[in-house]
């Protein structure tokens, strides 16, 4: 029997969807009308590529303008009233051996389920920054809940441009004595109000257009040279931890560890009713690589993936379609 850190047994789903996205939201949408106990686990509140979209105009149903962050809300609370579990939290490794699968969260926490949907989007980055791979774990880090307090009283830098890395920065303030934010566009990619009480923060100074050009130090980390694209001044900030939450578009699947099928682009490969090559282990949006992404197929993937997993559950010989 598997025990968490917390010496509990872990709760047992019929579905775990892992990411909270349009493809994910809607997968728990239709398994949890369908009966299924289901868990999506969620990085951000904003999570992926629609959480940060400003302004959607042409999502069926959903009459706009309306912010991608807005549109997850109403997807995520409709999937609430039917019954499915919201909990936040960063998927870092699973193992999908057996009937029962298990995940694992940067937090220490254990999660099992008879089916598993892969929901977690394309928003890896593909590229380190120099210094990067060679200080991680000596004062780079990609957790604040794990490492903040490492650096109680400390500078450090935290570099992001969405809601995941402002929530991870305001966490690491309550330990560090100074945070740099470090956005390399002009503006992050958050709700207004979250982005107003951030700036708020005595020991935050958010630097916009600031982009790292390396990490530096010795045995650990010393500081971060970065460039201003405002003055295109380079210069030192002397720091001891580089905290790094920017997104890119690779298929974020590190956490099944080459468990399933992938093409070599680290994009899912499924048949036709969403399953991938390990059976219980099903996957949609944009994990898939379609060459076309709107919000609208994700949540199309999404439903598909969720009828397949309700087949599989209840050894159902075709799919059934709810109304």
């Amino acid at each position: 029997m598997e025990v968490s850190l917390s010496g509990q047994s872990p709760k047992l789903y019929d579905v775990i969807i892992i990411g909270g996205g349009p493809a994910g939201s809607s997968a728990a949408i239709y398994t949890a009308r369908a009966g299924l106990k289901t868990l999506v686990l969620y990085r951000a509140e904003s999570d992926g590529a629609l959480g940060v979209t400003q302004k959607i105009e042409n999502y069926p149903g959903v009459p706009g303008p309306i912010s991608g962050y807005e549109l997850l809300k109403i997807m995520r609370e409709q999937a609430k009233s039917f019954g499915a579990e919201f909990v936040r939290g960063k998927v870092i490794a699973t193992d999908l051996k057996g009937e029962i699968k298990r995940v694992y969260t940067i937090d220490g926490k254990t999660f099992e389920g008879k089916a598993i949907i892969v929901a977690s989007g394309a928003m890896e980055r593909k590229n380190k920054f120099k210094g990067e791979e060679e200080f991680l774990g000596r004062g780079v880090s990609y957790c604040g809940v794990c490492d903040a307090a490492f650096f109680k009283g400390q500078e450090v830098a935290v570099v992001g441009d969405d809601d995941y890395g402002v929530e991870e920065a305001e966490f690491i303030a309550r330990f560090a004595s100074k945070v740099y934010f470090l956005c390399p566009g002009s503006k992050i990619r958050a709700p207004e109000k979250v982005i107003e009480e951030f700036s708020k923060k005595e020991n935050v100074e958010i630097l916009y257009r600031h982009r790292v050009l390396e990490i530096v130090g010795d045995k650990v980390v010393k500081g971060v040279r970065v460039k201003d694209g405002n003055t295109k001044e380079e210069k030192l900030l002397n720091v001891e931890g580089v905290f790094i939450f920017l997104g890119g578009n690779k298929p974020s699947v590190d956490f099944l560890m080459g468990q399933v099928e992938m093409t070599e682009g680290d994009c899912i490969v499924v048949d036709e009713e969403m399953m991938t090559s390990v059976p219980g282990v099903f996957a949609a949006g944009d994990v898939l690589c379609n060459n076309i992404k709107q919000a609208v197929i994700a949540a199309a993937d999404g439903c598909k993936a969720a009828l397949a997993v309700d087949k599989y559950i209840n050894k159902k010989k075709k799919i059934t379609s709810q109304w």
